[in-house]
Order: structure tokens, then C-alpha cells, then sequence
């Protein structure tokens, strides 16, 4: 509206001119912006928006990109076109802009393309808005134009899955295609049977005992005794703690980066697995075999903080069932607030099973101010527990070769 008011100024103030003098030439200084403001009202704001929109992919992993291609046509009207889309913060515009200013002529039609990159920085479902399009006078005389064009899009962002390199397991004590530890208790499935117990996920369907199930509603599995090899008993913290470390490489991520790829090589070569998620009360019965793999990998994939806090204790107390004979091997980020919980949780955890568990510390200090000092003030945490434990930071396949150095 500042352009109106000038031009508005530059018109009337001539002419008051011209009849407080008497000089009629003064007049026509006002014929100009009189033409501008004339020739304004002859045009519409820009209107007759349609869009169409491509990507390049909607699934993708942490840390890839996808490129999304949108076209813009604008059939009448004279002044600035805005197209926008709303963008998940969890995606990074790395090349390009969501944002475009375009100017849509008289007598011809505004037909445009435009393209940007986005990177995943983080896993989960992430959404980009419908297409904004506002047209606005070019002088500002009329109110604007809004459509909000197309729907809303999802891209599925997979956690980042790094294999583990073949010179980390070159490094691993034991013979190949065989766990590097003795057989367990618990392994593999007997032809003595133990007990009839409910269904917990992850239990194998061909368990599944159907005439105690039909009798008591209610789905029951047989139990047999267990021989093969080590059950490694996982138990992930997901509370707010695990957020340290920013949108991009926090606690939470760095932890299911290091877990999946873990859980997968365990699996295929015949370790059983399980895992417990504290705070979101989820537990997998620990099973063998790789056909187990996706179970682990969509469980981990889509966990996320938790909003309330669970102790190591009770979740302890709540898998106890599962824990006999059982590694179990806590992973979380070790600090001055949770670290009574967590030792009284891994002494208990000893109690059960006899055997020592083992932390992973998640450690992502060292972007952060003052992150030399915290990560100092870790490492002696880790020292007064007086359990075995792993630094997970950056550097993932270092973690990993320790932890298969422990169970082997």
C-alpha cells in the first residue's frame, strides 16, 4: 500500500497546486502517476493456480536424499506469485529453496519449474505440506489470492544401517559362521518340554499351542528346553536423556545405528536375541534364526522417546521370565542422575542370570560446549560401576568390536 499513497501524493498534490496558483502546467505532473493508478485497476491479482509435484523417492534412509520437482502455472492476473511448502524439520534443504517468488505478467501465462533437495536427518515418518500459492497485485490494490494445492506428502526415513566391516569381525575371536562363546542353556529348542506360558512377541507361531488357547481364550505357547548357543538380552533406554546431542545425532539414534546392524549379524549367526524397550514397556522374547530380523528391525525403526521414565529395576523385574541364562547388555546414557538406577538394575540383572551384563555408554559430548569435560566425568561413572563397559560414540564399529570381544 506505500506505492498507492505515493502515487496517490504524486497525483493530488499537482493538482492542488495547479488551482492554488493558477498555473495549469503544474497539472500535468499528475497525468503519470494518474496512468499508473488507472492502468492498475485494469488487473486482478494473480489467480488460476495449478500445481503439479514429483519426488524422487519417498522412502529413504538417514542420511540420503530426495529431490522434489514442483511446476507452477498461473493462468490470469498481473503482480508477484509465492509458492512455499512447509518443510518436517527433521528434513534438510540442502540444495535449492522451498520457498519462490515469481512475477506473473500481463497477456501471458506463468508457467515455471522448480527443484530442491532434502536430506533425511533423522528417522521416522516426515511430512511436506500441501503447495502454498499466493498471488498479490502488483501494486497492492486488491487483497491477495490463496489456494492450498495437492496433499500432504509422508517420506518414510529408515534408521541408517552400517554394515560391520569385515575387518571388525576379522578382529572377533571363534570359528567362522559360528558364535565365538559356549553353548548356553538357552539356545536352540529341545524335544523336553518345560511349560505352557502366554504369548509374548516374537514367539514363532508353530509354538503356538492351539487346544490350551481355544480352552482359555487367550494365546498360550508351549515352552521346551533350551540348548545352543547364548541369549543376548538387550535393554534399550529411549527416556528424554537419550536426546542429547541435537535433531540430527542424538543419543536415541546413535544407539539404534549401533543396535540394528548388531542385532542382524547376532541373529545369523545363531546367537538368540531379545530386547526390552524401558519406558515403552515393549519386550521381544529372545529368539534365533534370521528369519527373526525384521521383527527387531520395525520395532527399532520406529521407537522413539518415550515421556515417561522406566528404572532398569523394574524392567528387570518385568522380563525376569526370559532372563534365565541370558547376556544382558544395557545400553543407555550413563550420568550423574540415573546412574544409581542403573547399577542397582545390573546388579539385579547379575543376580538372575549370573552372568555380568554389560553397559554401552552413549557418549555424543563431543560436538557439544564443555563435551571433553562431560565425556571425563562419564568415564569415571563407567569406572565406579564396576561392570564391563563400551563407549558408543561416532564411531560405531569401534563399539562393536569390543562388545563381540566381550561375549566372545
Amino acid at each position: 500500500m506505500n506505492w498507492v499513497r505515493w502515487l496517490f501524493l504524486f497525483t493530488v498534490l499537482p493538482l492542488a497546486l495547479a488551482v492554488i496558483t493558477g498555473a495549469i502546467s503544474l497539472s500535468y505532473f499528475a497525468l503519470l502517476p494518474a496512468s499508473v493508478l488507472a492502468f492498475s485497476l485494469l488487473f486482478e491479482p494473480p489467480s488460476g493456480f495449478s500445481v503439479e509435484r514429483s519426488f524422487s523417492r519417498t522412502s529413504l534412509r538417514v542420511g540420503e536424499e530426495v529431490e522434489v520437482r514442483v511446476r507452477l502455472r498461473v493462468e490470469r492476473g498481473v503482480g508477484s506469485v509465492v509458492v512455499q511448502e512447509v518443510v518436517s524439520p527433521a528434513l534438510k534443504v540442502v540444495e535449492g529453496s522451498n520457498r519462490h517468488v515469481f512475477f506473473k505478467r500481463p497477456g501471458e501465462k506463468l508457467d515455471v519449474e522448480y527443484s530442491y533437495r532434502l536430506r533425511a536427518v533423522k528417522r521416522g515418518q516426515h511430512s511436506i505440506s500441501p503447495v502454498e500459492v499466493e498471488g498479490h497485485h502488483f501494486l497492492g490494490l486488491e487483497g491477495l489470492n490463496y489456494a492450498l494445492l495437492l496433499d500432504e506428502v509422508t517420506l518414510k526415513v529408515s534408521p541408517r544401517v552400517p554394515g560391520i566391516r569385515r575387518a571388525v569381525l576379522r578382529n572377533v575371536r571363534g570359528k567362522p559362521g559360528t558364535p565365538p562363546v559356549a553353548v548356553t542353556n538357552l539356545g536352540f529348542s529341545s524335544t523336553e518340554f518345560r511349560e505352557v506360558r502366554e504369548y509374548r512377541a516374537g514367539d514363532p507361531p508353530r509354538a503356538i499351542n492351539w487346544k490350551a488357547t481355544a480352552r482359555l481364550n487367550t494365546p498360550l505357547v508351549n515352552e521346551y528346553e533350551r540348548e545352543g548357543f547364548l541369549t543376548v538380552m538387550f535393554y534399550l533406554d529411549v527416556s528424554s536423556s537419550m536426546m542429547v546431542g541435537g535433531l540430527e545425532k542424538n543419543a536415541l539414534e546413535t544407539a539404534v545405528a549401533f543396535l540394528i546392524p548388531l542385532v542382524l549379524h547376532l541373529l545369523r549367526r545363531g546367537y538368540r536375541v531379545g530386547l526390552y524397550i524401558l519406558g515403552h514397556e515393549t519386550l521381544l522374547t529372545p529368539v534365533s534364526g534370521y528369519s527373526s530380523a525384521s521383527t527387531f528391525t520395525r520395532t527399532l525403526a520406529s521407537v522413539g522417546i518415550s515421556p515417561k521414565d522406566e528404572s532398569l529395576l523394574l524392567a528387570v523385574e518385568r522380563t525376569r521370565k526370559v532372563l534365565r541364562g541370558a547376556l544382558p547388555v544395557v545400553i543407555t546414557n550413563l550420568k550423574r542422575d540415573n546412574f544409581a538406577g542403573v547399577k542397582e538394575g545390573m546388579e539385579r540383572l547379575y543376580s538372575i542370570t549370573k552372568n555380568t551384563p554389560v553397559l554401552i555408554d552413549v557418549d555424543v559430548y563431543s560436538s557439544l560446549e564443555f563435551g571433553e569435560l562431560i565425556s571425563a566425568c562419564k568415564k569415571g561413572l563407567r569406572e565406579e560401576l564396576r561392570f564391563p563397559a563400551i563407549t558408543l560414540s561416532e564411531n560405531e564399529n569401534n563399539a562393536v568390536l569390543q562388545f563381540l570381544g566381550v561375549v566372545g
